[in-house]
């Protein structure tokens, strides 16, 4: 399999992994001038109609991962498709999946694991917070960085609140991780990664997970059969403690389970005899490898490997110059990133001001935006103002890409002069026409659980601020469509009005 020169406008470096539906490069970003992972899956795998292919949870991935931010998840920047490819950009971890790790005879001590489990722990309950189940938690899905860091990549069979694409009756995971439920078509909830956690953290105190054999057997066996206790499976007494963490997290009944990975990390705690690192220590770490791109076009791997996999062939990275001939990628307006912090250097990202504007004019928004979004802020500024007018108007085209609903007010009320008629009344506009009426009547009273089904159908929108203005607007209002509207007031000129009303309605019955 050849290497290609570039995926989308992004130069290729060389090759960290490959597998069945496609590689997983190593890339450089010409726009913010850093090193990115660019994950692909061929075009061809895209064309099936299956609801649960790879190609739909590809797209599931990018949309699940680019709303979460937090330093132990693998931050996703884009979603782009080429002639060849479709392809995720994220960051780029140098180091090696937590599989390399814990294979016999490379074993963690207790303090160690705990300090995997802590990180495991804090990153799952942000993800759960925000409605993202990873639901495949295992080793060569958690990286470890060159600074000791763990972080969790592979957001491709995500199940959303607001996507059906993988279904909670789907057999999706990986076995010997999977918790019952997913096995006996019940609903499943942020308690699978629980139990797949306590499958980790059995594996790395024991060398072998609780549940072994064929994959119909550890079906049979995680349905209705008991594990073996963690100290006896060991033979090291001293582990005893921990038997009664994994037993609950291993619990057949979700209910009987802890109800939040928050929950379980707790408990880990209460056992640590010491002061546990915050990432694993220097002297542990094993070094990250890269294949040689050239080495690659010669004689392609003769095998497979599940994504993302660690090749063998070192290969050192320094970043190119900037190519002034590549078109920028689009960078959608998303939750924050990075800090501007984050990138030490650098300067913002070099995008001229469009047509009819003084980049004077613009940079106060720009500096306020990237107190939120980093050093992207200038790229979102200035492609807003194109077509624009007003630096009030600039100013609500940006607000959608800071998640903290506060936040996004403050940075809203510093809005001077009039709005146009354009992006002043967009959400109105939209409103009137979607439902032909010049006011919204009144109708149907607020029923409980309004909030809930308000929030999952707006979440696709608005990512994790999406219950609060559920819940804001549902306490200023009386009827559902008093409700509806004051949630379409709430929207940014960039989101379909029409569709977000459409979905609340669905939703609300």
């Amino acid at each position: 399999m050849s290497v290609p020169s570039h995926v989308g406008p992004y130069p290729i470096r060389g090759v960290i992994g490959q597998g069945a539906m496609g590689m997983v490069y190593l890339a450089h970003d010409p726009v913010i001038d850093r090193p990115v992972a660019i994950k692909t899956i061929h075009r061809r795998l895209l064309e099936s109609n299956d609801e649960t292919s790879v190609a739909a949870r590809f797209r599931v991935e990018a949309k699940a991962a680019g709303r979460l931010t937090h330093r132990n998840i693998v931050p996703v920047y884009q979603f782009g498709e080429d002639n060849d490819n479709a392809y995720i950009v994220m960051e780029y971890v140098a180091g090696r999946n937590l599989r390399e790790y814990v294979q016999p005879p490379r074993k963690l001590d207790v303090p160690q694991v705990l300090c995997v489990m802590v990180q495991l722990l804090d990153g799952l309950h942000y993800a759960h917070e925000r409605g993202i189940v990873h639901r495949d938690i295992k080793p060569a899905n958690l990286l470890i960085a060159d600074d000791g860091r763990l972080k969790i990549t592979d957001f491709g069979i995500a199940r959303t609140e607001s996507s059906n694409l993988t279904r909670a009756t789907s057999i999706i995971g990986s076995p010997g991780y999977i918790a019952p439920e997913q096995y006996t078509d019940r609903e499943i909830d942020r308690r699978v990664d629980v139990f797949s956690a306590g499958v980790l953290l059995y594996r790395m105190l024991s060398g072998t997970t609780p549940f072994v054999g064929t994959d119909d057997a550890i079906m049979y066996k995680i349905v209705y059969e008991a594990h073996k206790p963690l100290s006896e499976q060991a033979k090291e007494p001293a582990l005893a403690p921990f038997d009664g963490v994994i037993d609950r997290a291993l619990a057949k009944n979700p209910a009987e389970r802890y109800a939040s990975a928050l929950a379980m990390r707790t408990a880990l705690l209460a056992l640590a005899t010491e002061t546990l690192p915050e990432v694993l220590p220097a002297h542990l770490l094993l070094a990250p490898v890269l294949e040689d791109p050239d080495a690659t076009r010669a004689a392609p791997k003769a095998k497979a490997r599940d994504l993302p996999a660690t090749p063998t062939t070192p290969s050192p990275y320094t970043p190119p110059p900037t190519s002034p001939s590549l078109s920028p990628p689009t960078i959608p307006v998303t939750p924050q990133q990075a800090p501007a912090t984050s990138l030490p250097g650098t300067s913002p990202p070099s995008v001229p001001a469009p047509t009819g504007w003084d980049a004077t004019a613009l940079a106060d928004i720009e500096r306020e935006l990237a107190e939120h979004v980093g050093a992207v802020a200038r790229v979102l500024v200035r492609r807003a103002a194109r077509g624009l007018t007003s630096q009030s108007d600039v100013r609500h085209a940006v607000a959608g890409a800071i998640v903290d609903f506060d936040a996004r007010e403050r940075f809203l009320a510093r809005a001077t002069g009039p709005r146009t008629h354009t992006t002043t009344t967009v959400a109105a506009t939209n409103f009137r026409a979607a439902t032909n009426l010049g006011e919204a009547p009144a109708g149907a009273p607020m029923r409980q659980g309004d909030v809930d089904k308000a929030a999952a159908a707006l979440a696709s929108s608005m990512g994790p601020i999406a219950r609060i203005v559920a819940s804001r607007c549902a306490a200023k209002s009386t009827t559902r469509e008093q409700f509806v509207a004051k949630v379409l007031e709430q929207l940014t000129p960039s989101v379909d009005a029409r569709r977000v009303q459409a979905d609340l309605w669905r939703a609300l019955g």
